[in-house]
């Protein structure tokens, strides 16, 4: 989605920048500025109602599917057994990297709460709305959710800091119709202390737009949302296993 957005952008700035007053007002271009300012203000649920809610179900729908699903992969393995295998290895080192497989199999099992924040479960998501789901899976990727839930599943204090943490900066590029019912926009997402030149720095990505009974509402594409950044937690691991690596 980000090699669209590359060929895409060129074009949609100039045509924002080319953009009347009456343009400046249209109805995809209102949801789509609407839809980055209350994401960029963490206004979860408010950036929720601009998302298609239907399409959203049927994505949350396909989660709860996918996510229940099982796989026996036979006993899980333990210190012992891993130091049966290599008596050489240190204890401590095995206690690290059974900890390590553990997490990793925690989150391939139940991925819930790395895709929708708060949420502890399959079952606790089929609980909510889906205009709550929605809102927990825009979340999902603020960094200080992030950092509190890498922290906690890596069994380290989180940082006192960890919720002071800034979220990107997103800025309107522009916005290109597809016809009466599709609309296009390029936004571009920067760290805070990176520069605000509309031509340098950041990553652009593209925003899909349809108008749905009478609507403009944002296309819950799963490319909409950035991938999920890995915190670094080794400091805290170290420090849990006595300096092992």
């Amino acid at each position: 989605m980000r090699a669209r957005a590359a060929w895409l952008g060129a074009g949609f700035i100039v045509a924002a920048a080319m953009a009347g007053p009456s343009e400046a007002q249209s109805s995809p271009r209102d949801a789509a500025s609407r839809f980055l300012d209350t994401w960029s203000d963490k206004r979860w649920a408010e950036a929720a109602r601009l998302l298609d809610l239907d399409h959203f179900d049927r994505f949350r729908q396909d989660f709860i599917g996918r996510a229940g699903r099982r796989s026996d992969n036979g006993p899980p393995m333990t210190v012992e057994e891993m130091r049966r295998r290599d008596p050489d290895m240190p204890r401590e080192v095995a206690e690290y990297y059974i900890r390590q497989m553990r997490e990793q199999e925690q989150r391939s099992s139940d991925p819930t709460p790395f895709e929708f924040a708060r949420v502890r479960s399959v079952s606790e998501l089929r609980g909510l709305t889906a205009e709550e789901a929605a809102a927990r899976w825009l979340e999902s990727r603020d960094p200080a959710y992030q950092i509190r839930v890498q922290f906690e599943g890596a069994g380290c204090p989180v940082p006192r800091d960890a919720d002071s943490a800034a979220a990107p900066e997103r800025r309107l590029l522009g916005v290109v119709a597809d016809g009466d019912t599709a609309a296009y926009a390029v936004f571009r997402e920067q760290a805070p202390d990176q520069t605000r030149s509309a031509s340098e720095g950041g990553d652009l990505f593209v925003m899909e737009l349809k108008l749905r009974r009478g609507r403009w509402m944002v296309e819950p594409r799963s490319d909409l949302l950035p991938e999920i950044g890995m915190v670094d937690t080794e400091d805290c691991r170290r420090g849990r296993s006595g300096g092992s690596p």
